[in-house]
């Protein structure tokens, strides 16, 4: 059998999943290896959020994901830009396809599969025989993401508090094994 190599992080919000993956990206990129995807990290004023942003981890350039202020279908009270979604994908979710050694997804949840062109990324990364990293929301577990938690070729990853710090040695020690690489 197959190792898998999609690695999928959940768990519940603040628990450290981000962090988890940008110490993993950077164990990752000390060896070497190109990374590249997105990240949706929190848009806040003041102490309040108020949206999510979307980054490309290449070149840094950023779209807002969902913001209270914004059109679109809602999600809890804010609206998600299908638009930007869009583009971040075709930038950054295809070129991690084409040009990197290892994909990053932060995050499949219900603000960014409102758009059909990160559903399609999603799946021909996790298709792909390049390792993949991503977060998957905690909660949803049918439809599309549903599916890819019940994939054969992902092992699903709940990160709390405690054991946030071991998993980055365990998730770094996979994906390069994975590539076949067992520095």
């Amino acid at each position: 059998m197959l190792m898998p190599n999609n690695f999928l992080l959940t768990g519940k919000p603040g628990c450290g999943k981000t962090t988890l993956v940008s110490k993993v990206i950077s164990r990752l990129k000390e060896k070497g290896l190109k990374v590249g995807g997105i990240f949706c990290p929190e848009l806040r004023e003041g102490k309040v959020r108020v949206g999510f942003m979307m980054v490309d981890l290449k070149s840094g350039n950023s779209k807002i994901l969902a913001h209270v202020n914004e059109r679109g279908p809602k999600v809890g009270k804010y609206r998600v830009n299908v638009r930007n979604v869009d583009e971040m994908t075709q930038i950054a979710i295809r070129r991690a396809l084409e040009e990197d050694d290892i994909i990053v997804i932060d995050e499949i949840a219900p603000m960014e599969i409102y758009s059909e062109e990160f559903k399609k990324a999603v799946e021909n990364a996790l298709n792909s025989e390049k390792p993949l990293l991503a977060v998957i929301h905690e909660k949803s577990n049918l439809d599309f993401i549903g599916k890819i938690k019940r994939r054969k070729d992902a092992l699903l990853f709940y990160v709390t508090p405690e054991n946030r710090d071991e998993l980055v040695d365990k998730l770094t020690s996979l994906i390069l094994s994975s590539l076949g690489n067992t520095c």
